[in-house]
């Protein structure tokens, strides 16, 4: 398995495919940094399974790519596998499969799509001509994979392939594991209702928008006072992460706003046991038409009521058993965030809808299905 970066949130899809795989496939993972260390959340995850990280001196991908060209051929070529499994179409990790390929051609090449990496560039404003160039270049080199994952029905169309989602593992992710009320007096909250964004902030994401509409509900309902907090987690380096720190402090105040930093996956079921409504504010976007975030899938597993923007696969997924509104929308935001509050019953009904949908549908099971049927094909094409 090549991942685009070790030190980036990408590895972990990777860590979540490996994980699947692994039931019943030998994995080794292989490939660079761009920093000088593995994205935490995923760190314990990737001990489970031999992985290769070769760490540059350049945070930029690309130059670290081209001092390390040769030790990642000679790693691959070493391991001998039976199948290459890459992930993104991009140079670092598709383009070290491609070159690997020209000396194996007879080792079948998988490729996973998550994202629409041409629209990142292009919502960039094109400020970055040779992104574009290469991300052009790559994207039309798709079609020298012998299959193909894709996250939602968006990159299914455009790239063709099989349709496989974020699944979770929905034993961990299991509700009636978690003790709520213990998690709950450890991260020091008591009767507030706590509305959640769980996961790595982006622009695109919208976590300012949650901020915003909890600030209008705090204008309009003085009553609703000290009766909430916002948590959020990220990287406090990230400038992103600092510029929404300082907003929900400002806008909500230091005593509604619980910040937890980067938090391993392995925390994540107990933050979701601890909140009571989970916020997925999508903004449309090129780099959102395209993709789904995986924690839409934890927060159905854990049974939590989900508040989401209806862009890429979001009003599918949620069909029956979340709410969707339209992208960037405050007021409608805050009016179904209240909404939830008054409406406890409906909360959890939609919560329990959730996670028996997740359950047949975005499981680990599924996903075991679905990757079991791509080996299969490509590795009987072999015989």
């Amino acid at each position: 398995m090549l991942p685009l970066d070790f030190s980036g949130n990408c590895i972990g899809r990777t860590a979540l495919i490996a994980d699947i795989l692994s039931e019943f496939c030998e994995i080794y993972v292989i490939g660079l940094a761009s920093s000088s260390d593995i994205w935490s959340p995923v760190k314990d995850k990737l001990e489970n399974f031999p992985h290769y990280c070769f760490k540059g001196r350049f945070r930029n991908l690309t130059l670290s790519l081209f001092k390390n060209m040769k030790n990642l051929l000679e790693k691959i070529i070493n391991i001998q596998p039976d199948v290459i499994y890459s992930f993104k179409p991009l140079l670092s990790s598709y383009g070290v499969s491609l070159l690997y390929k020209l000396k194996e051609s007879r080792i079948p090449l998988i490729l996973d799509i998550d994202d629409w990496e041409l629209g990142f560039v292009l919502d960039s404003g094109w400020k970055i001509p040779f992104s574009l160039l290469t991300v052009s270049f790559m994207e039309n080199l798709i079609r020298f994979s012998d299959a193909i994952t894709v996250s939602s029905y968006f990159l299914k169309h455009k790239f063709g392939g099989y349709y496989l989602p974020h699944v979770v593992d929905t034993d961990l992710y299991d509700p009636l594991k978690y003790d709520q009320e213990k998690i709950r007096q450890q991260l020091g909250i008591s009767s507030e209702v706590v509305i959640s964004f769980i996961g790595t902030p982006r622009k695109h994401k919208g976590a300012d928008t949650i901020i915003m509409s909890l600030n209008k509900l705090l204008r309009t309902l003085p009553w609703l006072g000290n009766n909430f907090k916002f948590l959020f987690t990220g990287d406090p380096q990230d400038s992103y992460v600092r510029f929404l720190i300082d907003l929900s402090t400002h806008l909500l105040g230091k005593e509604r706003t619980l910040f937890l930093g980067m938090t391993p996956k392995t925390h994540e079921p107990l933050l979701l046991a601890a909140s009571d409504i989970v916020c997925i504010p999508q903004k449309k976007s090129y780099a959102s038409i395209g993709q789904v975030p995986a924690k839409v899938f934890t927060a159905m597993s854990m049974a939590k009521p989900i508040i989401a923007s209806a862009v890429s696969d979001l009003p599918i997924i949620l069909k029956e058993c979340g709410i969707t509104i339209p992208p960037g929308d405050i007021d409608a935001l805050a009016k179904q965030i209240m909404y939830l509050i008054e409406n406890p019953q409906i909360a959890k009904m939609l919560g329990q809808r959730a996670r028996a949908k997740c359950v047949e549908k975005y499981s680990y099971i599924a996903g075991k299905k679905i990757l079991k049927n791509v080996l299969n094909k490509l590795l009987f094409k072999r015989l």
